[in-house]
């Protein structure tokens, strides 16, 4: 039986990072600005989702020097936090692009 590895780590959260920022967002500025800017809320929130996810991947797949336990020798340990096979940080770059364009969108009401 094979099973797809959507996440690996702490990789799951960049989802949240993004949904809750993303519909907290297009809530608020649907409530004061009207249906239409909902998805300017959205594209906002998507960049501060992306920058939180940047910084966090940043932080969590930092290298971390360690030694092997029988030589004694360094080793340095690489720590693996992916969504879809891609690296936390690099997702939030990828979200920060998204929610930028979203904005856009949003502000031409397109």
């Amino acid at each position: 039986m094979n099973t797809l590895i959507i996440w690996r780590g702490w990789g799951i959260l960049v989802v949240l990072m993004a949904a809750i920022p993303a519909v907290l967002g297009a809530v608020s500025v649907q409530a004061l600005l009207g249906e239409a800017m909902a998805p300017l809320g959205a594209g906002i929130g998507l960049v501060v989702g992306g920058v939180a996810s940047f910084l966090v991947g940043q932080r969590l797949n930092a290298p971390v020097q360690g030694y092997h336990p029988a030589t004694g020798q360094p080793v340095l340990y690489k720590n693996r936090h992916t969504l879809f096979f891609i690296p936390m940080q690099y997702c939030g770059v990828l979200l920060l692009v998204l929610g930028a364009v979203l904005g856009v969108v949003g502000l031409s009401g397109v």
